[in-house]
């Protein structure tokens, strides 16, 4: 069953149970009232008779010309009756003949001014107040008998209770519609939501947004919600496409870079193989660009692994370390290389890092600046606002201002002639290793270039 049925359906059994207890206790109300009614009303058509006895001094008047049959009718009427029973006067029948009323009503209306009782007359149930009237010059009491059949009261209560199912029987008629209405005014956004998302599933278009509701209820939330998912799908799409499409330039670039180191070895070995007979000079020359080559190859996939633990952030355990020490250490091994640095420092500076990743970080940057700069090189490592902020500077030509933004491009060379062994990846490490740390790397031209690297600092 739909949920808009549900709703409708709950909507109009909560009202049907509240229509079917305002019945009840609107009977049960009814049931009590209209009889005290009933007496309210005899007893004061009684005292009036009574008043009226006072007024003719005690004269009955005429016989009615109209009498009221109570069998058959339920308007009220008088009778009245002698101390002995008998009766004088009467403005209704039952049965074809005036009411009997019982020595006991009378009597007790003698002795205490008033009684009430109901009578069976014949098939006729009434309902009987009597009042009696007690004359000042000793003349016979007579008693005022006020009296209606109790089919009125049946006749009131059965109307109530017609009148309350109709009146139940409507309102539920209208709550249904009205909560078939509202259910439908409330899911209207949830329709809306269903079909959003059916055309998005079919055209696979992420731009398709809710219109956002005015309301701050549930129905909002989600909406708001709804829209917040898409725009988070919608960049994790863009995200992945841009991943896909580097993955994809990237693996084009290394099959352009493995192509030919792989072209060279092919050539010599084909070389060695089919000439046997050659000198041994070009022999040497041959095995020379093999294992030159091969250790060039050695050094792309050793940097391509890197790279893809980097994309991966599979950077070992970090933990605090010196980043002074590891510095020092790096620049010392750099020297035993060849390649001389200057270092300054303000004392030690805790980051939280991998320390075979922060020593690879200045291995490259070094590297670079000896490769692309010119002596001397300067390492200079400081604490500002709560980072670590390492500058590596050399007094060479720069960059050129065309390349700044792609240093850290993957297979980005800025002088390939004058590096013809480099792949292109070192400053693309570097910038990974940062990011796995999560600070910054930034390249600048001041006398020469400048790679200011920055990490958050432990306090």
């Amino acid at each position: 069953m739909r949920i808009r049925w549900r709703l409708a359906l709950y909507g109009a059994s909560v009202v049907a149970a509240a229509m079917f207890v305002f019945v009840l206790l609107l009977s049960a109300l009814a049931g009590a009232a209209v009889p005290e009614d009933q007496d309210r009303a005899l007893s004061g058509l009684a005292e009036r008779t009574v008043a009226s006895l006072d007024q003719a001094e005690g004269e009955l008047p005429a016989a009615p010309l109209i009498t009221v049959e109570a069998e058959s009718a339920t308007d009220p009427f008088v009778t009245i009756v002698a101390d002995d029973g008998s009766v004088r006067y009467s403005t209704g029948i039952v049965d074809d003949a005036p009411l009997r009323v019982p020595a006991a009503v009378v009597v007790e209306a003698l002795l205490t001014g008033e009684s009430a009782a109901t009578l069976i007359a014949g098939s006729t149930e009434v309902r009987v107040q009597a009042r009696a009237w007690d004359p000042p010059d000793g003349r016979e009491p007579l008693v005022a008998v006020a009296a209606q059949s109790t089919a009125f009261t049946e006749q009131q209560i059965a109307g109530v209770r017609a009148l309350a199912v109709f009146a139940a029987i409507v309102t539920l008629i209208a709550a249904a519609v009205v909560s078939w209405l509202v259910a439908g005014r409330a899911l209207r956004p949830l329709r809306r939501l269903a079909e959003t998302t059916d055309d998005i599933a079919a055209t696979g278009d992420l731009s398709r947004r809710l219109q956002p509701e005015r309301s701050k209820d549930e129905v909002g939330a989600l909406t708001t919600s709804f829209n917040r998912m898409l725009d988070e799908l919608q960049r994790s799409q863009r995200r992945l496409a841009d991943a896909l499409d580097q993955q994809r330039r990237f693996v084009a670039d290394a099959s352009h870079e493995l192509r030919s180191p792989l072209t060279t070895i092919r050539s010599n070995a084909g070389f060695l193989i089919d000439r046997s007979d050659a000198d041994q000079t070009d022999r040497d020359e041959a095995l020379a660009d093999i294992a030159t080559e091969a250790e060039r190859m050695t050094r792309l996939v050793d940097d391509l692994l890197i790279l893809a633990r980097a994309d991966s952030d599979r950077l070992n355990e970090l933990r605090p370390l010196d980043m002074e020490s590891l510095l020092i250490d790096a620049i010392r091994r750099a020297e035993r290389a060849g390649r001389p640095v200057e270092v300054h420092t303000s004392g030690p500076v805790e980051v939280m890092g991998d320390p075979d990743a922060l020593d690879r970080l200045v291995q490259i940057v070094v590297d670079n600046a000896h490769k692309h700069g010119a002596a001397p090189v300067a390492a200079t490592l400081s604490q500002s606002d709560g980072n670590a902020v390492l500058v590596i500077r050399d007094e060479g030509p720069g960059i050129p201002p065309a390349d700044v933004e792609h240093v850290f491009d993957r297979f980005h060379r800025v002088d390939s002639a004058r590096s013809p062994a480099g792949s292109g990846l070192g400053l693309a490490i570097a910038r990974e290793i940062v990011a796995g740390h999560g600070g910054q790397i930034r390249a600048d031209n001041a006398d020469g270039a400048v790679f200011t690297v920055t990490i958050p600092a432990i306090e």
